[in-house]
């Protein structure tokens, strides 16, 4: 998400940012959807309208500004320059994304970004900068986060993973995951209802969801103790409060949890305040018994691409000590 300085408005960002991004370079388009998707994709499908009602019934924490940007998410560009997934810059943003392309292809060992389809569905932001190869962030991004846990944790892709997707959005990564380890599992979870209704419905239409399951938010306490390898938190964080992100660090903790992996916005673990400050929870992870094993660039084997890759930021890695 592009940074705004906190005493504009939330509901204001949202316009903003949605307006500048109908300017900037890349195709984007809600694709050929067919009739019976563009159908499902409603505000009045009774399967958002219940999420919504239980949501709201089950309360909870205050957990994020999401509450005013929800009722503005375009269903059907969900992946479209929006409040899932910024994608462009108003300036040198085919560069970063040629320099971006150049890195991945440089850390691909494993020839992913080959075997990981694109498209142009759901407003996704396309790059011509790879023969034969619809390069998108979405595309980019899960790339280089899966090489990264790849390498920290020794993965294979034999490997029976099972990770919790905290925050998971329109279910991006949780697609990425089970589509390169083929006995690995995910489980979505977000606080959010519409996110939950795309995630559910993403990893349906893209056949993810045979390993890729979505939990909903108000039955967060049937997750399992003891089974998962990994958590991770996306951009998610980054817009939650700190009492949020406390109460889901109890949650991990409660769930024995071993590695938990996050991704800021920016380069700091830091929360989104109701009035617009910063907190940092790096104190909290500690107290919670995450201790930190690795906190690595993005962009970390070259110093130009960090400078002018697209949307560079710090990952972070964390063990939970044994109790």
């Amino acid at each position: 998400m592009k940074a705004i300085h906190p005493s504009v408005p939330v509901s204001l960002q949202t316009a903003v940012w949605r307006w500048l991004g109908q300017f900037t370079v890349g195709i984007s388009s809600e694709g050929d959807l067919a009739p019976e998707t563009r159908a499902y994709l409603s505000r009045s499908n009774p399967v958002l309208v219940d999420l919504k009602r239980r949501y709201a019934a089950a309360g909870g924490p205050e957990h994020s500004f999401w509450s005013f940007w929800e009722a503005k998410v375009d269903l059907c560009k969900f992946r479209g320059e929006s409040d899932y997934l910024s994608q462009a810059y108003f300036k040198d943003t085919l560069k970063r994304y040629e320099l971006t392309s150049i890195y991945v292809e440089m850390i691909d060992t494993d020839g992913w970004l080959r075997r990981l389809s694109e498209d142009r569905l759901f407003g996704v932001k396309i790059w011509s900068v790879l023969p034969g190869v619809p390069v998108t962030r979405d595309l980019l991004d899960s790339i280089i986060e899966l090489h990264f846990l790849k390498e920290e944790l020794g993965w294979k892709e034999t490997d029976r993973l099972r990770v919790l997707d905290i925050g998971a959005g329109y279910g991006r990564f949780a697609h990425r995951l089970v589509h390169l380890f083929p006995l690995g599992q995910v489980d979505c979870i977000d606080a959010i209802a519409t996110s939950t209704f795309l995630c559910q419905f993403y990893l349906e239409f893209r056949q993810s969801d045979a390993r890729a399951h979505v939990v909903p938010f108000d039955k967060r306490s049937e997750l399992k103790s003891g089974a998962y390898s990994l958590a991770v938190n996306i951009h998610s964080w980054s817009e939650c409060t700190l009492s949020f992100v406390r109460e889901w660090l109890g949650y991990l903790r409660d769930l024995r949890v071993p590695y938990l992996f996050i991704v800021p916005h920016h380069d700091d673990l830091t929360t989104r305040e109701a009035d617009g400050s910063s907190t940092c929870y790096l104190d909290e992870m500690r107290r919670h018994g995450f201790v930190l094993v690795q906190k690595q660039r993005k962009f970390a084997r070259s110093t130009e691409v960090d400078r002018c890759g697209v949307f560079p930021t710090n990952y972070y890695l964390f063990r939970a000590r044994q109790r």
